[in-house]
């Protein structure tokens, strides 16, 4: 069993690294083509957890076109958004409801998340190999 926790850390670090990478990318693509727009929370879409509760903004904003639109941002908050809070989006101009709430801190939280696990998984993998390689301390006391 021990035997297998290396090369499974590996391969999940590995994959940890590729979806890392995908987001990156993915996140590059959106922020090329995305338009700033001003918002306004209109209400909060509440999704219950194990624990705990997550609030997603739903955010009524107007494009560059002048098209009205309404959609809920794929990020939330345990606390919410105060209805009414006017609020920065960046928004896909061929596909308005694909919205993000203009933070730095959410943009990138995937490709973050992404790269620690990759590191620990590499550090687990690396510990485990370093442990099984080395050779047992000889007793010196007797």
């Amino acid at each position: 069993m021990q035997g297998l926790i290396a090369p499974v850390c590996l391969i999940l670090g590995v994959l940890a690294v590729v979806w890392a990478v995908l987001a990156y990318r993915s996140e590059r693509r959106f922020l090329r083509t995305a338009l700033r727009a001003s918002g306004v929370v209109e209400s909060l879409k509440a999704e219950r957890m194990e624990r705990s509760t997550v609030y997603f903004p739903v955010i009524r904003f107007t494009t560059a076109a002048g098209v009205a639109i309404t959609a809920t941002s794929k990020t939330g908050k345990s606390t919410g958004y105060p209805i009414g809070q006017q609020i920065a989006v960046l928004y896909d101009p061929g596909d308005p409801n694909n919205l993000q709430i203009d933070a730095r801190w959410s943009r990138w939280l995937i490709v973050a998340g992404a790269i620690f696990l990759a590191l620990i998984l590499f550090g687990i993998a690396a510990s485990t190999l370093l442990s099984t390689s080395s050779p047992t301390p000889l007793n010196r006391l007797g």
